[in-house]
């Protein structure tokens, strides 16, 4: 009997490590894909073209060099149930996605790089928000302590980067904000249609939905008649292979790995990134407003993933 029990006990040791191996590995794609992810606005920045068009040649770019690697490739679909919800699941974070990518790139237009960032990167807030107001899970103290910083910081960020509420600068802020609500739908979705479906060929749909639903605002929109040239469409093309193909396949693969509100967080390292490179690229110089409101932000978001934490165990 002691040897059964002694058995038992190893065999829960070994999985407890295997699952420690797959989360490290999925941190460590996740920590890559950040880095990747955090070159993005730098090519839109040099490229300076309507944000919508920008969206959907990524798009297109990345569902166009997916194409090959998930009709050669071995990843079949994760569960073979519920496949009308998979599909739903599906044209939703594509839906999404569109949503969010379009308004990232236009914020990028009218405000500094590692602003859009950071406010597009509120996303846990706003999945921790949802979880309260939509499916009634009560937040802990520290979530609300979180939000708090976050809405601190990111009210300090937009009035001191806005000379008025009538500036180009405070629309992209908005823009930014607007773009973090839809960040936080799409992990929330993802995090559902990734246990049906393969990180690879999720990829792949959701930058075909995007594409054709940003192809169609951009027309109806008139976007698609400004002409870009040959340096604008090899800058978009370099993003969509560094941002959208690499970087956004391994967060996925690591959204179907890790909880949406770890994943979340370990994508605030994005604004970091970000601020270094413009610094050094874009020679965007952050006040020290910006400073303390980007700081106040950051911190604000460990909080709550602290909270997400301590609810989950």
């Amino acid at each position: 009997m002691g040897d059964v029990f002694n058995l038992i006990r190893l065999k829960e040791y070994y999985m407890r490590a295997d699952q420690a191996s797959l989360n490290k590995k999925a941190l460590f794609r996740i920590g890559i894909g950040v880095l990747l992810l955090g070159t993005g606005p730098m090519f839109v920045k040099f490229v300076r073209a309507n944000g919508t068009l920008v969206a959907f040649y990524r798009l297109l770019f990345a569902s166009v060099m997916l194409t090959l690697p998930v009709l050669i490739g071995n990843e079949n679909q994760v569960s073979n149930e519920g496949k009308d919800k998979s599909v739903l699941w599906v044209l939703l974070g594509g839906s999404a996605f569109a949503i969010n990518i379009g308004l990232w790139c236009s914020a990028l237009n009218y405000t500094s790089a590692s602003i859009v960032t950071l406010l597009d990167n509120t996303a846990p807030v706003w999945v921790g928000i949802f979880g309260w107001l939509v499916l009634g899970i009560k937040q802990n103290q520290f979530y609300w302590w979180g939000l708090g910083l976050t809405l601190a910081g990111s009210i300090l960020l937009v009035r001191s980067s806005s000379a008025s509420f009538n500036s180009q600068q405070f629309l992209g802020n908005m823009l930014s904000i607007a773009s973090g609500i839809s960040y936080a739908a799409y992990i929330l979705i993802t995090q559902q249609a990734r246990r049906r479906v393969s990180s690879l060929k999720y990829s792949w749909l959701v930058s075909l939905i995007g594409a054709v639903l940003l192809f169609i605002f951009s027309l109806g929109a008139g976007s698609l008649k400004q002409s870009l040239s040959l340096q604008g469409y090899l800058l978009i093309f370099l993003m969509s292979l560094s941002s959208q193909v690499f970087g956004w396949y391994l967060v996925n693969d690591a959204l179907g790995k890790l909880p949406a509100a770890a994943v979340s967080v370990a994508l605030v390292g994005q604004p970091l990134v970000v601020t270094i490179l413009g610094i050094f690229i874009l020679r965007e110089i952050p006040s020290n407003f910006q400073i303390i409101g980007g700081i106040l932000c950051l911190v604000g978001i460990v909080v709550v993933q602290r909270s997400f934490n301590d609810t989950v165990n």
